[in-house]
């Protein structure tokens, strides 16, 4: 059996547009009640909606304080706390030295003639 379920909203979506572009054709009343009055009506929409929307974030955020924390959910948390830590304190971090051994251009995919990524490249002479 085919899903129409798609087809039907859009069918009902498209009908309800072309009901309010004719409704608003066809008013009898002046081009400004009716800005007025849509206005209005979108003003309450955007009260109604913003109120659903702080309901819905305070219930989700009492889910969240009462949903059980597991132990692999807390070591994680934990070993990301003290990797953030260490990157943001001083000396917790520290570029290679332009001297040493390791490997300065770590994009290189091995293809290519550009004299940067030859031996040697960017270190003192």
């Amino acid at each position: 059996m085919e899903d129409t379920k798609g087809k039907v909203i859009l069918s009902l979506l498209a009908g309800a547009t072309a009901g309010i572009v004719a409704g608003l054709l066809l008013a009898p009343e002046t081009g400004d009640k009716t800005r007025a009055g849509l206005k209005e009506s979108a003003g309450k929409l955007g009260d109604d909606l913003n109120k659903l929307l702080k309901e819905g974030l305070n219930r989700i955020s009492s889910l969240k304080e009462q949903a059980p924390v597991s132990a692999q959910q807390q070591s994680d948390r934990s070993a990301a706390d003290s990797l953030l830590g260490s990157i943001n304190t001083p000396g917790g971090f520290t570029e290679p030295d332009a001297g040493s051994i390791g490997d300065i251009d770590s994009d290189y995919d091995g293809s290519g003639g550009d004299s940067r990524h030859f031996p040697g490249y960017g270190r003192g002479l």
